[in-house]
């Protein structure tokens, strides 16, 4: 197992056409239920250990578990590693987990909060069928159609339940995770119209695998402001990283116009005028 654990594979990022939502599922679509059926097998003692210790390892190096499986492969499996396409595959494995620690609590009666995991459930299938559906055009396109309802009413189900979240801070925090769903479902049908040109699948699948990993971090959102019961962090492992994107983008932005401004200032300056001049902030 040395070979595992060699330097290319403590890499911060990888090098075989994966991508970052496909690093983020590769350990609850592969790894965790590999992990769930050691109990039948008469290891759940070591469960939890080492499903902690997967999480913290693809916390430090992103993009482990990815390339774990990767390794093997190569290197016992060369002809299937060839044909693996890990976006592809932790796609297509979705429809085939058990995701109910994602899901509201079941102590919620209020049927919006049953709404919201039947259509987030509903939404997920449908983007797990992409791998299959796509070879034939006809079916595809009714699969986009579904794609697109399912959509609109996991976003309406998002809406309705934030009249329970009580605090401005949770309110906001479910406002931010809602603008990145619709973010990523944009550049999911963004990504749709350039296959119908360009026919890349993989870029197809990138696009979908983010759309399953927006789904989950709005469910985790509203689990942390709507339930009592303690997060199981491990179920989302590139979260921490996802919030670091979040902020380093926000600060660019700020950085970059605050520049901007800067230099439009610098050069708007008269040898006459005074050295006081206000720099405004959008």
């Amino acid at each position: 197992m040395n070979f595992l654990f060699s330097d290319n594979l403590m890499m911060a990022s990888i090098d075989d056409g994966t991508s970052l939502p496909t690093n983020a599922l590769v350990l609850p679509n592969i790894f965790y239920p590999v992990i769930e059926q050691m109990n039948k097998s008469g290891y759940k003692d070591i469960q939890s250990d080492l499903r902690t210790t997967l999480f913290k390892l693809e916390e430090i190096y992103p993009g482990f578990s990815c390339n774990f499986i990767q390794s093997f492969l190569n290197r016992d499996m060369s002809s299937l590693s060839k044909t693996t396409n890990m976006n592809e595959l932790t796609l297509k494995l979705e429809k085939y987990c058990d995701k109910t620690p994602y899901f509201i609590s079941s102590l919620h009666n209020e049927q919006i909060f049953y709404e919201l995991n039947i259509r987030s459930k509903n939404l997920k299938r449908i983007l797990s069928r992409i791998p299959d559906d796509i070879n034939e055009k006809r079916e595809f396109l009714e699969t986009i159609k579904e794609i697109a309802s399912a959509i609109k009413k996991t976003l309406d189900s998002v809406t309705n339940i934030l009249q329970y979240i009580k605090t401005n801070d949770g309110r906001q925090a479910l406002e931010n995770e809602k603008k990145e769903f619709i973010k990523y479902s944009k550049n999911f049908s963004n990504t749709l119209k350039a296959y119908f040109r360009d026919s890349k699948r993989d870029d197809v699948y990138i696009a979908a695998n983010y759309l399953l990993i927006q789904i989950d971090y709005l469910l985790r959102t509203i689990k942390l402001y709507c339930e009592i019961d303690t997060l199981d962090e491990c179920l989302y492992p590139l979260l921490s990283q996802h919030q670091n994107q979040i902020k380093m983008m926000l600060s660019s932005r700020y950085s970059s116009n605050n520049q901007q401004r800067q230099s439009s200032n610098s050069s708007n300056i008269r040898p006459s005028s005074s050295s006081t001049y206000e720099t405004n902030y959008s």
